[in-house]
């Protein structure tokens, strides 16, 4: 199944430059971001889909999925720390409230996303309450954790 990315957002940014003809869904769009991420970049300079995804912002549910396809195609462990520091850190930040069931429900079952949320730190906005459920539901992997160097859970 795909999931369309929002028309006017592929309207947008679609007349940017250095816009891929081909990316109309999240799947694509999770292809191109993957092999953009796969290794830490040398320069400062975004691609166009790191570009792409921090639009997706505006779209949480979409975000959402999003997350969770990179996450399952993920194979480096930079791939995972630009997830967890940027689109999953912004989910929180800007909708923790509304995704925290799914957060934790997802962190319950799947070691790879209890790893990746061991990336997402507070933007200093948070609810306590919320950055609490955040914080039991990645306790788990703090140990092993992005910043304690661990491995890249399996899929």
């Amino acid at each position: 199944m795909t999931t369309p990315l929002p028309p006017e957002l592929v309207s947008i940014l679609c007349n940017e430059a250095s816009a891929p003809d081909d990316v109309r869904t999240v799947e694509a769009l999770v292809d191109l971001w993957l092999a953009d991420n796969a290794e830490e970049p040398e320069g400062e300079e975004f691609p166009w889909s790191v570009l792409c995804v921090f639009e997706l912002r505006e779209y949480p549910e979409v975000l959402w999925t999003f997350i969770r396809k990179a996450l399952t195609g993920a194979t480096t462990i930079w791939q995972v720390v630009m997830l967890a520091a940027g689109p999953l850190e912004d989910l929180v930040a800007e909708n923790g409230a509304e995704f925290i069931d799914r957060i934790e429900r997802e962190a319950r079952h799947s070691a790879r996303f209890r790893f990746a949320l061991t990336g997402v730190w507070p933007q200093g906005e948070e609810d306590p309450t919320l950055w609490a459920r955040i914080e039991k539901a990645r306790a788990a992997a703090m140990d092993t954790g992005l910043d304690m160097g661990g491995p890249l859970p399996p899929k």
